[in-house]
């Protein structure tokens, strides 16, 4: 699959949430689409990605 523009390898089936975690992400603070569209956070558990999918991960990070 596609995470943030390069190819990676992780197994079809995998869901957003895991996804996230096996990245280094703090689930609190990302925004995630895949395939161009946004997983709402209460969906990261229940949405599953394949080897086709593209994956983008924001952090979100506030300051001042």
């Amino acid at each position: 699959m596609i995470v943030n523009g390069k190819k990676r390898d992780f197994p079809s089936g995998i869901t957003v949430y895991e996804l996230v975690e096996r990245m280094g992400f703090f689930i609190n603070i990302v925004m995630v689409k895949v395939d161009g569209k946004k997983i709402a956070m209460k969906d990261y558990d229940k949405t599953k990605l394949s080897e086709n999918s593209n994956v983008e991960i924001f952090s979100l990070l506030g300051g001042g």
